[in-house]
């Protein structure tokens, strides 16, 4: 069970880390182009895109995180790959809700909203890639 738990939050992170970068780089683009009307329509895929794909596998990953979380939860408080796991886990959650603010607004119009979401992408794909190296890594990361 603890395996499958592991496998359904690693699938729904695929998803989730995919869909939300994609979400700001199409909010980014929206941003650069010259007709307002391919930018709105560019920017309403981007938000359509965070509301269908993102949201709903951020929540899967967090449900299956959470739930191999309490199965054991002594252990991994003890862990210290886990503690840095987290950090840049939360890092990728804050950034989901800004890149999907960012759509939201630049959806709405406001296409300055979305001139700072590819390097918002960029900042989010670098704490994905820390957490994926403290869980990678555990044990040559941390003693």
């Amino acid at each position: 069970m603890d395996t499958l738990l592991i496998a359904l939050h690693v699938m729904a992170n695929l998803v989730w880390i995919g869909s939300i970068a994609s979400v700001g780089w199409l909010t980014a683009a929206a941003s650069r182009q010259d007709d307002p009307l391919v930018g709105k329509v560019v920017a309403e895929l981007g938000y359509r895109l965070y509301k269908r794909a993102a949201v709903p596998a951020f929540l899967v990953s967090f449900a299956f995180g959470l739930g191999r979380l309490l199965t054991d939860p002594g252990t991994y408080m003890r862990l210290h790959w886990f503690h840095g796991k987290l950090t840049f886990a939360l890092g990728v959650i804050a950034l989901h809700h800004v890149i999907g603010a960012k759509a939201r607004r630049t959806a709405a119009g406001s296409m300055q909203s979305g001139r700072s979401s590819a390097i918002l992408v960029g900042a989010l794909l670098v704490c994905a890639f820390g957490s994926v190296i403290f869980v990678i890594f555990k044990t040559q990361a941390v003693p």
